[in-house]
């Protein structure tokens, strides 16, 4: 290994997700290719801060040139406290964020990229670093803020799979990200999502499925994954090629994914393709019970289809695998959509879903038209019925509820959002009844969520013991997350720089240098012969 490479630390800084995303780990793969070497540093928030130094001042040498941040959720107030004693212990670094919330705060990074960042990155990294030209982008938030998703789409990559290192320590009863192909064939007029209408197909090879958790089961004994494709089951022949692989696995995988519950009512035939796939944990965009509001936002189904459908899913799973966990999104504020018709989709759930899980949200629409993340509602919400509220006190009280509802991590409202009224509800009534709904229902009485439950299964082996379990108030899932995969992912990481640590007591700079070196000689030509064979074999398939 070259001596002289440029190093970069990337921190999965998800705050609010207790397991792995994939992020961190793409961008890693993504500049090694680049000639960069890459240490990943995962579940940062959740370090104890002096242990946090420690693995830090062994990895960090004078070729590390950057630090980068991946998050899906992220507090602001956390990764700009994080980034500010970064920028104090290790000066004159450059700073990186990327992820798929949009920023609206100056935390301190020299670039951001929001979205899939793949065709973005090789641009970004030549501007800050070989005097290569600035890319798309606008000035703002005290550094550049790039658009990824309308300047530099990065959708049919041929390839989604993430090569970990050995210093990535998986533990086999982790749960890892897959992903089979991006972009979603419809356009339901609230979604805020870049690649809607999507009619390619961007579906990655089989045989780099298979090699992907092959490779993941042999080096790492992992069998748990998330499939992140925004529907898995928009074309049935991704169904077929995902059934195909695994059957022919020598081992049980376990999938979460999201699914459109009305391509399985139209088309029952997917009810067998996604349990041959073992496809047992499902989240469904429901949104809601009421036809009216259905018809309104694209999703047209009748809702005693849909209710019918939900039903007939969870017969089938548990006949067939004796697992299963369907999840239902449900949206108030809909139109036509009033606070009653919410309650009568809430007593329907509880009488007939009470064994699965479902999630309240309040409607949210942003009036900020500037990005490639915009809703049909935020360009046309005054023709779909919606106005401002000109009350100032009511908006107060909306975003007083709103802050103790969902703490400001995935769903929040900024300068942008549109307090809305209707003429069948408003986001006042909205906010409270999600309010309510978890304080009665979502603390004391939701089993664990589909993303969730598969992130389980190995604690718990019972399979009818897993599916009654619910995560009570107080920190007994925060405890077992610990105990299991933070705690343990930790002491390995310390320990493998145990080498640079106890040197660094005895010996000057010149000698910390050549041990570290030594570090990440160990691990990055592991990592670069996997890489190598991938790249061959993916070359010649």
């Amino acid at each position: 290994m070259e001596n002289n490479l440029r190093h970069c630390v990337v921190f999965n800084a998800n705050q609010e997700t207790k397991r792995r995303t994939s992020g961190a780990y793409r961008f890693a793969n993504q500049i090694e290719g680049l000639g960069w070497r890459v240490t990943v540093v995962d579940w940062v928030p959740d370090w104890p801060e002096n242990k946090l130094w420690q693995y830090l001042d062994a990895v960090v040498g004078t070729d590390t040139v950057m630090f980068a941040f991946s998050y899906t959720w992220m507090k602001h107030w956390w990764v700009e406290e994080g980034v500010r004693k970064l920028k104090k212990r290790y000066p004159g670094r450059k700073y990186l964020a990327g992820g798929q919330q949009f920023f609206q705060y100056d935390m301190g990074f020299d670039v951001m990229c929001y979205g899939y960042a793949e065709k973005a990155i090789p641009e970004a990294l030549a501007w800050l670093f070989d005097g290569g030209p600035k890319p798309k982008g606008k000035d703002m938030l005290g550094g550049l803020l790039i658009d990824c998703n309308s300047d530099y789409t990065a959708m049919n990559l041929g390839d989604y799979g993430i090569d970990y290192r050995d210093d990535d320590f998986i533990q086999p009863h982790e749960m890892l990200t897959v992903e089979l192909s991006r972009g979603c064939k419809f356009q339901c007029k609230y979604c805020n999502y870049a690649f809607l209408g999507v009619k390619e197909d961007t579906s990655t090879a089989g045989q780099l499925l298979y090699d992907e958790l092959i490779d993941n089961y042999e080096r790492f004994g992992v069998t748990n994954y998330i499939l992140a494709d925004d529907t898995l089951n928009d074309r049935e022949s991704k169904l077929e090629m995902l059934g195909d692989v695994v059957q022919s696995l020598p081992f049980e995988p376990n999938f979460a994914c999201f699914i459109r519950m009305d391509l399985t009512v139209a088309k029952p035939q997917q009810l067998k393709l996604l349990s041959r796939a073992r496809v047992w944990a499902h989240f469904y965009g429901v949104e809601t019970f009421c036809d009216a509001a259905g018809k309104a936002v694209a999703k047209g189904m009748p809702s005693k289809r849909i209710k019918q459908g939900l039903l007939d899913m969870r017969e089938h799973m548990m006949g067939e695998l004796g697992l299963y966990r369907g999840s239902c999104g449900m949206i108030a504020g809909l139109p036509h959509e009033t606070p009653d018709s919410w309650q009568r989709s809430e007593d329907w759930l509880e009488e007939n879903w009470g064994d699965q899980q479902w999630d309240w949200w309040p409607l949210e629409i942003s009036t900020d038209t500037s990005t490639a993340t915009t809703s049909i509602f935020s360009k046309e919400w005054k023709k779909h019925g919606y106005r401002q509220i000109q009350d100032p006190t009511k908006i107060k009280r909306v975003q007083d509820i709103y802050t103790r509802s969902a703490d400001g991590v995935q769903h929040k409202f900024d300068d942008n959002s549109l307090y809305w009224e209707a003429d069948w509800a408003d986001i006042e009534q909205a906010t409270n009844f999600v309010q309510n709904w978890r304080l009665g229902y979502a603390y004391h009485k939701a089993l664990i969520g589909s993303f969730n439950i598969i992130h389980w299964k190995p604690f718990i082996q019972d399979n009818a013991e897993l599916l009654k379990f619910r995560t009570p108030e107080g920190g007994t899932y925060n405890d077992e997350i610990w105990q299991n995969v933070l705690g343990p992912y930790i002491d390995a990481k310390l320990k493998s720089v145990e080498p640079v640590t106890e040197i660094a007591k005895k010996a000057g700079p010149h000698f910390i240098n050549i041990r570290r070196n030594e570090y990440f000689e160990t691990f990055c030509n592991q990592r670069r012969r996997r890489s190598d064979f991938f790249f061959k074999h993916k070359c010649s398939s």
